[in-house]
């Protein structure tokens, strides 16, 4: 997602002694949609800037970035990169009460730092456990600091792999299960999965990939009766391995997206692909069992979001709600002004929040059997990382700064 994990840092929590799964989302936002479901207890009403607006502070960031912002008790880490070519590498940690800078860190790429231009080298969301932030840019470099900033190890996994990366860039965000980080840096040259030890930085195991680009992230799913499994899907399959050995726990060979993500909430696995698949995760070791297909589920590049009754997809500009039991659609609405979406909803108790690559933000109310815009804010620049729920507050990151709304 040792696999006992504290409420703080765990993406999911052990609630029994038979396999089971955690539906409440987590105080932070530990990683890309927090907690895996893009679901928080609460967030702001509203969306305003100026005089009188609930946007407490923004602040310049050191460069552009399309990756979402993690935040770790006070603590909002996001990164950017800048330069000719955006070799520039940065981390920087925020305080989230008034935007100020804690620390920052920077680096120099060592990969191929190549990425389409709406993207930037910026472009996985970090990862945290709590203690540790763990860092991936386009460039396949891999960065561990500290919750204090202090470097603990990095790895170049582009000169490690030389034939890493893509001409419009790499996306897929690590995940941390327990004391590993899993990426998946998959992609028309050295394409592979891997674990690698959170303390040390060390492989613990690769596997070769499907030789073709993929955007999506893994995602971790933790049972109280064996160790964590991750679930990697791409063009060619969907598979799931355990996240500290690497062994294959069970495989399809139908194809998924390869930008939008899956998304695990309870004992459902929700696959994105021409359609939405859910799956019943009935076992570490047993293949799941597809529950319900449902086309206009699927969403075009945002993630899908669930808090373990309902599930919300963007599809564009129309934001449709869906049953997760049965895969029934309840209602669909055209957001009307929203231009291209890239960044995943967030979600707290009935409302949704939408950005888009113009900056434009919206909050969806859902009323139950509809839903309605209730509030919208135009940002100064476009939106593509998914934002951030913590606190109570709304965290953006847009191009080149990052955003607090209260």
């Amino acid at each position: 997602m040792n696999h006992l994990l504290t409420s703080k840092i765990a993406l999911f929590t052990i609630l029994c002694s038979v396999p089971c799964y955690a539906l409440e989302p987590a105080s932070d936002w530990l990683g890309f949609r927090g907690d895996g479901r893009g679901i928080a207890t609460s967030g702001p009403s509203t969306l305003a800037i100026g005089e009188g607006g609930n946007r407490i502070w923004k602040r310049e960031m050191p460069g552009r970035s399309v990756a979402g912002p993690v935040v770790v008790g006070d603590l909002v880490v996001s990164t950017s990169s800048s330069g000719p070519d955006e070799e520039d590498l940065f981390i920087t940690g925020v305080n989230l009460a008034d935007g100020t800078t804690n620390w920052e860190q920077r680096f120099r790429a060592t990969g191929r730092p190549y990425f389409h231009p709406t993207s930037a080298n910026a472009a996985p969301s970090p990862a945290s456990d709590g203690k540790r932030i763990v860092a991936l840019f386009s460039s396949s470099d891999l960065a561990c600091v500290g919750v204090d900033g202090q470097l603990l190890w990095y790895r170049g996994l582009g000169r490690d792999y030389p034939k890493t990366g893509n001409d419009v860039g790499m996306a897929s965000s690590p995940v941390i299960v327990g004391d590993t980080v899993v990426v998946q840096i998959e992609n028309q040259g050295d394409s592979f999965a891997a674990g690698i030890d959170l303390a040390t930085g060390e492989n613990l195991w690769r596997m070769n990939r499907p030789a073709m680009s993929n955007w999506s992230s893994p995602v971790a799913v933790s049972s109280a009766s064996s160790s964590p499994m991750v679930v990697l899907q791409s063009r060619k399959d969907l598979i799931a391995v355990d996240a500290r050995s690497g062994e294959i726990r069970w495989s399809f060979d139908e194809g998924r997206d390869a930008i939008a993500s899956a998304t695990v909430v309870g004992d459902r696995l929700l696959t994105p692909g021409g359609d939405l698949i859910a799956y019943r995760i009935t076992g570490p070791n047993e293949t799941p069992t597809e529950l319900w297909r449902e086309n206009q589920l699927s969403p075009r590049n945002a993630s899908v979001v669930s808090d373990g009754e309902r599930l919300y997809s963007l599809k564009g500009s129309v934001l449709v709600r869906g049953a997760l039991e049965t895969g029934e659609i309840v209602w669909r609405t055209r957001l009307s002004g929203l231009g291209s979406t890239w960044a995943t909803p967030v979600v707290a108790k009935d409302r949704i929040y939408v950005f888009d690559q113009t900056g434009s933000g919206l909050i969806v109310e859902d009323n139950g059997d509809d839903a309605e815009v209730t509030t919208n804010v135009q940002l100064e620049e476009g939106v593509l990382g998914t934002p951030a729920l913590a606190n109570g507050k709304l965290v953006v990151r847009s191009k080149t700064m990052l955003h607090c709304f209260e």
